[in-house]
């Protein structure tokens, strides 16, 4: 009998149906491993393990245990002394131990002045990381392994992640596409640290992909098992394409998505117990007709709320994305996906909201959108207080005091609410446009930018600016 719900969220019902469904993949179907060292570990722990094709499956009972291993919150922490506790109780209790994960690269950048993508130079990853290190709600920053424009070279990688690096200071997503490129992280931490112990920092959570559908490469079972070894929070980047690389429906893809990031969370607890793991699923849905992946369709405001709610289940921290839309342009459509984007993420009850700044299919980004991403996440925040009944028997003194036909501009009413937030206010929304022109909600977003990078000045050490400046001129050198 179909399953229907009036409601986004997914019913008590269906998240146990999928979770059952998880084991019956994950024990009949399984998940190849391409990884010798990793094989073994999986077989030692009660898997059974196809020697022939790598598949690893789990028994639903094993599959428990090693879920039932991970921990409901962990800390993260930055260069500066701050920490960061992801995970937790479910909302509400949940948004004090609310942030964000900002982006400050992308293979697009959306140009204020033009209105058009471009390819990333020096300056904007400058800019924005600046942004990331100054909003408030951002807590952790990735920089994708990019190239930038006025670098030729094989250097223009380097010199952006080193662009990156001078500052800013907080807590840092790794995302490394070869063990060489790990290692190089390995060596920028040592610096950022100052020798001290790196694998007691918690300054680095990693990124670890499964290959959809049911695939773990062996360079990223390597950087699995490495990580765990260096006590680094593992980071689920889990993201099929809904007739290509997952089913094509939506529970189906939602489905699959699970029961990759369950296996990749019960691996991580084969090689570590106890590991920290952060559960995030990203998946999209292929345009049949052109076979392009589309990102941020209105399927993500479902999946992210559905995602949210099965990683609970397992009652495991949870990341969801909070940024995106299809186009690069500011426009309607862009302010329709990207709110209710922005407030799916916020209800789904995770503790991390990915993506601030990410638009145009997840391939572009601005400042300005990191701008007005974060005050979208104000806006969820209002919208999810609801009306507090509290007030009401004061209202309704208020009333008699008035009386028909008088008025509350000067009621004591007035006055005890009047700078309190009982109505929603944001710097960058433009509340007074329909009595005359005023800057527009990208104008003002622009305007903030200029200012919070105006007079900015690096978080870190003086030490560490020189050490990390020596290390990057070390590496320009032996690339000649």
């Amino acid at each position: 009998m179909k399953t229907r719900t009036s409601r986004w969220q997914l019913t008590p019902r269906q998240i146990e149906e999928i979770l059952r469904a998880t084991e019956d993949v994950l024990e009949n179907a399984g998940v190849q491993v391409m990884h010798d060292g990793l094989l073994q570990r999986a077989r030692a722990a009660g898997a059974q393990v196809d020697e022939a094709s790598g598949v690893v499956r789990l028994p639903a009972p094993l599959l428990r245990e090693l879920l039932g291993q991970v921990p409901a919150q962990y800390q993260i922490a930055d260069l500066l002394g701050n920490q960061f506790t992801a995970g937790g109780a479910p909302s509400p209790s949940l948004r004090t131990s609310l942030g964000c994960l900002a982006i400050v690269t992308d293979p697009w950048i959306i140009d204020y002045e033009t209105k058009q993508p471009r390819r990333p130079c020096l300056e904007d990853l400058r800019r924005h990381t600046i942004l990331a290190q100054k909003l408030e709600p951002v807590v952790a920053v990735s920089c994708m392994d990019y190239p930038v424009t006025d670098v030729k070279g094989p250097a223009s990688n380097l010199r952006a992640f080193e662009e990156h690096l001078m500052h800013f200071g907080k807590h840092i997503y790794v995302l490394p596409t070869s063990v060489e490129s790990f290692e190089r992280w390995l060596e920028i931490g040592q610096v950022l640290t100052q020798e001290k112990e790196l694998a007691k920092s918690r300054l680095f959570t990693i990124g670890i992909p499964v290959l959809s559908p049911l695939r773990l490469t062996g360079t990223n079972a390597e950087l699995l098992i490495r990580s765990c070894a260096l006590d680094f929070p593992i980071v689920s980047t889990v993201c099929p394409m809904a007739g290509t690389t997952g089913p094509y429906n939506q529970i189906g893809t939602l489905l699959l998505g699970n029961a990759e990031n369950a296996f990749l969370a019960a691996m991580t607890q084969i090689v570590r117990p106890g590991q920290p793991y952060l559960y995030a699923h990203g998946p999209s849905r292929t345009e049949m007709k052109t076979g392009d992946d589309m990102y941020y369709t209105l399927d993500k405001v479902l999946w992210k709320l559905g995602a949210a709610q099965l990683g609970r289940a397992y009652h495991m921290p949870v990341s969801s994305e909070c940024g995106g839309t299809m186009t690069y342009r500011y426009d309607q459509q862009n302010g329709a996906e990207g709110m209710l984007f922005m407030l799916s993420a916020y209800e789904s009850g995770a503790s991390l909201l990915a993506g601030i700044g990410s638009c145009y299919n997840a391939v572009g980004m601005s400042a300005e959108m990191m701008v007005i991403q974060t005050a979208w996440l104000e806006a969820a925040r209002f919208l999810d207080r609801g009306i507090d009944s509290e007030g009401l028997d004061s209202a309704v003194e208020s009333i008699k005091r008035v009386g028909p036909g008088g008025h509350y501009l000067a009621d004591e009413l007035t006055f005890k609410y009047l700078r309190t937030g009982e109505f929603f206010e944001q710097e960058i929304f433009d509340h007074t446009g329909a009595y005359g022109p005023h800057p527009s909600l990208l104008e003002r977003a622009h305007e903030k930018v200029e200012q919070m990078v105006s007079d900015f000045e690096s978080p870190l050490p003086g030490q560490v600016r020189e050490d990390l400046q020596r290390y990057f001129h070390e590496q320009y050198a032996r690339l000649g």
